[in-house]
């Protein structure tokens, strides 16, 4: 009986803890990103923290402030700069010539209509792929998409003001009260387990803010590589190379999914500025060309950058992250993708403290410290 009122109060519990959790989701989300600034931030409050200049050093709060200020500052310089230019691409596509499109590509295209004509009967004599799909990129691509959306995102702007201020606000106090979540498990577990939950915390800190700052910096290479190729091999209009390229700079935190949608992106864009400039180059391959900047990018991503961020900043095997982010975006769709990493890397390190005595821990664990 006692065994089954034991089972009764852990599962009442649980249930309780996940409920909790549901309801103050969105708490819990400012505090999840406000961890993640922390630990970007975090080697740049170390370095500012040791610097010396005879008898004078920064205090850890100033560090921290500024620190929060440079990473928004940041932020902010970015969409200043990206604005202006998302215009300039909302104002390509709203005078899109979409005779020109049809133009360049209904001879290519012309052995393809002839092979559904004949492969299908129910399909017109007069019928053309591309006017096809033609019209159904111009619903798509409609101004009147983009003018909802701002508005819709305006709708917005009262609570993203909370969120931001909520997240700069928590990430200040974690910053500059080093050990504060670790100071507030040890405070909840038993005193036998304290020395565990400091040294997998102190793990845990250590590889996440390797593996966010690493994930940052791909992030910025990847952008600025294509942008460079859109504007130098490709002779892409440097105001929308730009965009692209941080589009597919962002993108590529998903791995391997992230990508691909940036190289489609890619793709549009270039096909939208060879229309509206007359771009001196068949069609086809001024967009193979576009295609093969982002190829290499990734190859480049792939076999320098990649290896160096998943595998070494969280110690953890290619084929093991590998797997793991495939189960992930299986269970959690793109958002399980995203936080694959990260969470995989917790496990591991929680794992290695509290079931060490496991073979197959062991194994997982073996070069995480």
């Amino acid at each position: 009986m006692d065994k089954l009122a034991k089972y009764i109060i852990i599962t009442a519990v649980t249930a309780i803890v996940v409920f909790l959790g549901w309801y103050f989701r969105t708490i819990l989300l400012y505090i999840a990103v406000a961890i993640v600034i922390s630990l970007i931030g975090k080697p740049v409050v170390k370095f500012l923290t040791g610097l010396r200049i005879k008898k004078f050093h920064i205090p850890r709060w100033f560090a921290s402030a500024l620190t929060l200020a440079l990473i928004i500052c940041v932020c902010l310089s970015l969409f200043l700069l990206l604005a202006p230019m998302i215009g300039q691409f909302v104002h390509l596509i709203n005078n899109l010539s979409l005779s020109s499109l049809s133009t360049q590509v209904s001879e290519p295209l012309q052995k393809i209509n002839e092979f559904i004509i004949k492969s299908i009967p129910s399909v017109q004599p007069d019928f053309r792929i591309e006017i096809f799909l033609l019209d159904y990129f111009k619903d798509f691509v409609n101004i009147g998409t983009f003018s909802n959306l701002i508005v819709s995102l305006a709708s917005f702007i009262t609570e993203f003001g909370i969120a931001v201020f909520s997240i700069v606000f928590i990430a200040f106090f974690l910053l500059m009260e080093n050990g504060l979540i670790t100071d507030v498990l040890t405070s909840i577990v038993p005193d036998r387990l304290e020395d565990n939950v400091r040294r997998a915390t102190k793990s845990i800190n250590s590889l996440l803010s390797r593996y966010f700052v690493g994930i940052s910096l791909e992030s910025l290479f990847v952008a600025t590589l294509n942008s460079i190729g859109l504007i130098f091999i490709a002779k892409m209009d440097p105001q929308l190379a730009i965009v692209v390229g941080f589009a597919s700079g962002i993108l590529n935190i998903i791995p391997y999914l992230g990508p691909f949608i940036g190289d489609l992106i890619a793709v549009i864009m270039a096909l939208i500025f060879h229309l509206n400039t007359g771009v001196e180059m068949p069609l086809l391959i001024y967009l193979l060309i576009v295609l093969a900047i982002f190829i290499v990018t990734q190859f480049i991503d792939n076999y320098v950058f990649q290896p160096l961020i998943y595998s070494n900043s969280v110690k953890a095997h290619p084929l093991e992250i590998f797997l793991i982010i495939l189960i992930a975006g299986q269970i959690g769709g793109v958002f399980g993708i995203l936080i694959a990493v990260p969470f995989y890397t917790v496990l591991r390190v929680i794992a290695s403290e509290f079931l060490s005595n496991s073979k197959f821990v062991q194994r997982i664990t073996r070069n995480i410290k």
